[in-house]
C-alpha cells in the first residue's frame, strides 16, 4: 500500500489528462502527483478515480493520504474509514488516521488506531515520531 518511486520521470505540464472513465489512468496519475510532492494535485486525480470505483481500499487509503497532506484532516479521516472498511488489515491506514486525529486534538481516538497499526506491522517508533511532531504543531506550548 506504501507508494514506491516511480521509475518514470513525468513533470506535470506534461501530463496528459485519462479518459473519464480510466480508474487505472487517473489512479497512476494520482500516484505520480503524489510522488512529486503535488498532494492537490493528487487528491484530485484520486477524486476523478473515485468517481468510477469508489470502493477500492487502496484509492481511498492514497486519497486519504493525499488530504492529509494537504491538512484536511476531517477528510482524511472519512476516505481512511473508508479504506479500512474495505481493508482492514492496512496498518498504515490506522496508523495515518491516528496522525488525522492527533491533529484534530482526538486523543481519545489515536491510542486505539495505533494499537491496532502496530499490531498490523507497523512500526510503534515510527507512528510515535510522527505523532509527537504533529502534537507539537497543534499544541505548540505543551510541554
Amino acid at each position: 500500500m506504501n507508494l514506491q518511486p516511480s521509475d518514470q520521470n513525468i513533470e506535470p505540464a506534461q501530463d496528459t489528462e485519462p479518459a473519464p472513465d480510466d480508474f487505472l489512468g487517473w489512479f497512476q496519475r494520482g500516484l505520480k502527483y503524489a510522488q512529486l510532492g503535488f498532494p492537490d494535485r493528487a487528491a484530485e486525480s484520486f477524486e476523478q478515480a473515485e468517481q468510477i470505483k469508489p470502493e477500492d481500499a487502496t484509492l481511498q487509503f492514497n486519497l486519504g493520504t493525499a488530504y492529509l497532506s494537504l491538512g484536511n484532516f476531517v477528510q482524511a479521516v472519512t476516505n481512511l474509514n473508508r479504506s479500512i472498511k474495505l481493508d482492514p488489515s492496512n496498518s498504515d491506514a490506522y496508523g495515518n488516521r491516528a496522525v488525522a486525529h492527533a491533529a484534530l486534538g482526538q486523543e481519545d481516538l489515536v491510542a486505539a488506531d495505533v494499537e491496532t497499526a502496530v499490531s498490523l506491522g507497523a512500526p510503534p517508533d515510527g507512528i510515535e515520531t510522527i505523532l509527537t511532531y504533529v502534537r507539537e504543531r497543534v499544541n505548540p506550548n505543551q510541554d
